[in-house]
């Protein structure tokens, strides 16, 4: 898996921001690795969200 780096300026910022922004990252990922075709967005944003919630620990975890 790759390892995203969290700028120094996001690390002041809630996580929350945080947690969106890595989304929003691995989401455009995986949009790139299918060749950039549309029409998979919303596909694209759960995928990311589940792979990441996956790697935090459940208590720590953003309540829905």
């Amino acid at each position: 898996m790759k390892t995203i780096t969290v700028p120094t300026a996001l690390k002041t910022m809630s996580p929350e921001p945080i947690l969106e922004h890595a989304i929003r990252l691995k989401a455009y990922e995986l949009y790139a690795q299918r060749g950039m075709a549309e029409g998979n967005a919303v596909h694209d944003w759960l995928a990311a969200e589940a792979e990441l919630y996956k790697a935090i620990p459940q208590p720590l975890r953003p309540r829905n």
